[in-house]
């Protein structure tokens, strides 16, 4: 008789930054990719944002794989649908000790949490169990978990200033998707930003939460 089972064990995770925490720092982003990226091409799109008194975290998925047939490149998902309930907590898992890791709690300044595409669901799903301090969550082209709706009493999604950030020309969100999104996401009260372009990242319109 096959019979699927379960042990914990320990896992190395990479992550990737961009500044330096220090003395200086006024506002750490931790940015979560989408499916099939990687974390250290996924940083390099906030680079325009790079100063000092910004810090950038990128954790990189549990989960890689090859994304063409030659092996010459490596990418990253955060979950698939087979065994997805121990995903989703191995990565809430892993999110909440990398905030622990650079003793956030500490912080004096501003934490943003931005989740891009597939991270967008990984995002909300770690930011309605934490109890530790996110003050702005940004939706990036992706969704909210549909589990995770409506949000409960203690929810963390209740604590944040949310964004939610879209392409115009995004061919996964369509304008009718995201009437939808709208009516899906009242609870969360987003502040809504769109600009002219495709399923990626602007720093256009992340200068405009900045400015916010």
């Amino acid at each position: 008789m096959i019979q699927e089972n379960h042990i914990t064990v320990s896992k190395t995770a990479r992550y990737y930054t961009l500044g330096e925490l220090n003395e200086n720092t006024r506002q750490v982003w931790i940015v979560i990719h989408g499916f099939r990226q990687s974390a250290k091409s996924f940083i390099t799109e906030f680079e325009p944002l790079a100063n000092n008194t910004n810090f950038f975290i990128a954790p990189e998925a549990l989960n890689r794989f090859y994304s063409d047939k030659q092996g010459t490149e490596t990418v990253a998902t955060w979950m698939t649908r087979d065994d997805r309930l121990n995903e989703i907590k191995d990565y809430i898992n892993y999110l909440e000790a990398l905030y622990l890791h650079f003793d956030l709690n500490n912080f004096k300044g501003q934490i943003t949490a931005l989740g891009f595409s597939q991270g967008a669901s990984t995002l909300t799903r770690w930011l309605d169990k934490t109890k530790n301090r996110i003050n702005r969550a940004i939706v990036y082209a992706g969704e909210v978990a549909p589990e995770l709706l409506p949000l409960s009493e203690s929810s963390g999604l209740k604590r944040t200033h949310n964004f939610y950030i879209c392409g115009m020309q995004d061919k996964f969100f369509t304008p009718a998707k995201l009437i939808l999104a709208r009516e899906a996401y009242q609870a969360l009260h987003f502040t809504e930003i769109s600009f002219e372009g495709k399923h990626e990242i602007n720093v256009e319109a992340l200068k405009k939460i900045n400015a916010d």
